[in-house]
């Protein structure tokens, strides 16, 4: 038996095509599976990656759902994940960290829960401060300067802001 070939959607590389190995296996199924594989993802990546598939929007959304129950997409797991890697590698805060997590197209409330999970563990105090630190002496008024713009850029509120650099504190 012939595996069955679904045609790349216009603009898609041809190896994005539904097709399938096996012809036991459904190709939507084996797609979705090889993209679970290369790491965790959203219920919006899996929709968006599924639609430029041109899987019709019933078979996206019973696909999703058969996910979720399945345990193989967990927005909450994911949010947690992403949102603690993301804050070991570079600190940040509050505000970018959910402007960047809302990107990744987790929901407002599955944002706020993991905002709370996470800063509860460091704050966003601590946090700016370890930013400061790697930088150069941040405590002359010039550099001072320098340093509000930088943990503004990095998402950090103005109270925060004035707390860390307020004082002069190191």
């Amino acid at each position: 038996m012939v595996a069955k070939r679904i045609p790349a959607a216009k603009g898609m590389p041809r190896r994005q095509t539904l097709r399938s190995l096996s012809p036991v296996v459904d190709p939507t199924e084996q797609a979705v599976l090889q993209y679970l594989a290369r790491r965790d993802r959203t219920e919006a990546q899996m929709r968006a990656y599924l639609t430029r598939l041109g899987v019709s929007s019933a078979r996206v959304g019973s696909t999703i759902k058969r996910l979720v129950e399945q345990g193989y997409l967990n927005d909450e797991r994911y949010g947690l994940r992403w949102a603690s890697a993301r804050l070991a590698r570079r600190a940040m805060g509050r505000e970018r960290l959910e402007s960047e997590m809302l990107a990744q197209g987790l929901e407002r409330d599955t944002v706020e829960r993991t905002l709370k999970l996470v800063y509860g563990e460091r704050s966003e105090r601590e946090l700016a401060l370890a930013l400061l630190s790697r930088k150069r002496d941040w405590r002359t008024p010039t550099n001072r300067s320098a340093g509000a713009t930088l943990l503004r850029r990095y998402g950090f509120t103005e109270e925060t802001i004035e707390a860390v650099l307020g004082n002069g504190e190191s």
